[in-house]
């Protein structure tokens, strides 16, 4: 048997398709006229989203540095809520970090009512996840995609400065000096570390409080 030729038949042909043939033409435009059209939509509304195996993560120039409106402790809790991190339960990055999160949320809370022994406990397990996270992923983004099209607040560096900062007023009022000078130390290299890699409002309020 003879094999048909491949592509799109022509109107120039001559072989007595006749009319037959022109509409076949006719329909297969329409389709790929449509299709075009189709993908043409997709693409803005897909960007517009932020989908991970789509759009890449919005870039910023080096030096840009972003507000607090747009990035701050608040927001970031919200990003991680939900199911409670344990230690023997993690088993992936996001995992660390969503726990570090957490338990610097709670740290905030007993701190906010002056509740310094109880609030150290957190703070350190906050930072005991951190540190896994920034064994793997060592800088700060303002944005990251985690998985999919999920993006979140990623400042692993930013949230140890922080929690040092408060484990310095934590120390100080538990009467641990020395505990609390090296915590200062750290909360410097790891606030250092962060504003490297990104710079934002939250960063410089917490270089004010060293």
């Amino acid at each position: 048997m003879s094999r048909k030729p491949s592509g799109h038949p022509s109107p120039l042909a001559g072989e007595g398709k006749g009319e037959g043939g022109l509409k076949k033409i006719c329909w297969l435009f329409f389709i790929l006229l449509f299709g075009l059209s189709g993908t043409q939509c997709a693409g803005p509304e897909e960007e517009l989203h932020s989908h991970g195996d789509v759009a890449s993560v919005k870039t910023y120039p080096k030096d840009y540095v972003h507000p607090l409106l747009g990035i701050n402790l608040e927001k970031v809790v919200k990003e991680n809520q939900g199911l409670k991190v344990l230690v023997e339960n993690a088993t992936t990055v996001h995992d660390y970090y969503r726990g570090g999160v957490q338990e610097k949320a709670e740290g905030e809370k007993l701190f906010k009512e002056g509740k310094w022994q109880e609030a150290q406990i957190p703070f350190e397990k906050s930072n005991r996840f951190l540190q896994v996270v920034l064994r793997y992923l060592p800088e700060d983004e303002a944005y990251r995609n985690i998985y999919g099209d999920h993006v979140v607040i990623f400042l692993p560096n930013l949230l140890m400065a922080d929690n040092f900062l408060k484990l310095v007023t934590v120390y100080r009022k538990v009467g641990k000096g020395g505990e609390a000078i090296e915590a200062k130390r750290y909360g410097e290299e790891h606030l250092s570390k962060s504003l490297k890699s990104v710079k934002t409002e939250w960063a410089f309020q917490i270089q004010k409080g060293f």
